[in-house]
Order: structure tokens, then sequence, then C-alpha cells
């Protein structure tokens, strides 16, 4: 619930799953942009349980002091929701790596003869 003006606001029903930063007069219902981008088809029958769901993240990993993040995601393995795996999201092909340097190259010096 937010602002002014005599009446209640409320957050977008998909202001969590789909980070939907609008807002609504009636509790718990889509927005505009929400139902325009066809997030609310048929309403429960077309949304896929919570467990069925996989959760994306970036995963850090630090080589040769240079920090690296490989999107991986979380998946559920049974349908009781209870065991789950950390799995690839893409193909882990080796990235060549250009070597860089924080130092700052010295100012231009005259030549002293042409």
């Amino acid at each position: 619930m937010s602002g002014s003006g005599g009446f209640y606001k409320y957050r977008c029903k998909y202001f969590y799953s789909h980070n939907c930063p609008n807002w609504v007069y009636v509790n718990n219902s889509p927005c505009a942009n929400c139902c325009a981008e066809g997030r609310e088809g048929d309403g429960a029958a077309s949304e896929l349980p919570s467990y069925r769901h996989s959760r994306d993240i970036c995963v850090p990993r630090v080589e040769d002091g240079i920090v690296h993040y490989t999107l991986m995601e979380i998946v559920n393995t049974d349908e009781s929701g209870n065991q789950w795996t950390l799995r690839y999201k893409a193909n882990q092909t080796q990235v060549p790596t250009v070597t860089t340097t924080s130092a700052t190259p010295g100012p231009p010096v005259p030549a002293t003869s042409f």
C-alpha cells in the first residue's frame, strides 16, 4: 500500500514473479501492462506450481584474481519440492580472456629532431 489521495494502492500481482513496478487499486490483480503482455491468460490454470519453476542465478567464481559470473539455475528434481540441484543454464565454452591492466600510460614525449 502506498501513496495518498484517498484510495489504497497495491503492488501489481506480478511484482515478485516478473519484477513489475506498477501499482493497482485492487489487491492481487494485474496491472494494465501485465495484461497487455499476456500474463493474465487463464489465471491459475496456466501457471505451473511453484515447485516446478526454475530459478536463475549468477554464480561468482574467481580465476587469477578476476571475478567471473556463470549463469546457472536451481531446478527441482522431484515432485515433493524437497530435492533441488544446481545446473548450468548455458553451454560452458572456454572464452579467451584478455589481460588488462590498470596502469595509466605516461604523457607523450615530443620528438627532439625531425
